[in-house]
């Protein structure tokens, strides 16, 4: 069996009453009777499932290490003078 939409009115199908836009399953032969009612809806293919795996690089970067040389003045290992922290 086949799925079919309704269009453009509502039908009585197996005792139930469709309106347009419905989709229903019809055999060959009820569609036939019904063909200006309905229209063969087509199957979508299933989609395609990809494993695609992804790599995030991450980047680090890194101040240059400040030490005081114990009366606060924010000299660095170097000599330089730095922030203080």
């Amino acid at each position: 069996m086949a799925k079919y939409k309704v269009k453009n009115t509502t039908i009585l199908h197996d005792g139930v009453s469709r309106g347009k836009g419905s989709i229903i399953e019809l055999t060959d032969l009820q569609a036939k009777k019904l063909e200006g009612f309905v229209e063969l809806v087509k199957e979508k293919a299933p989609a395609k499932q990809t494993t695609e795996k992804t790599t995030k690089t991450k980047t680090e970067t890194k101040k240059p290490e400040v030490k005081t040389d114990g009366d606060g003045n924010g000299k660095n290992k170097n000599g330089g003078e730095g922030d203080g922290k």
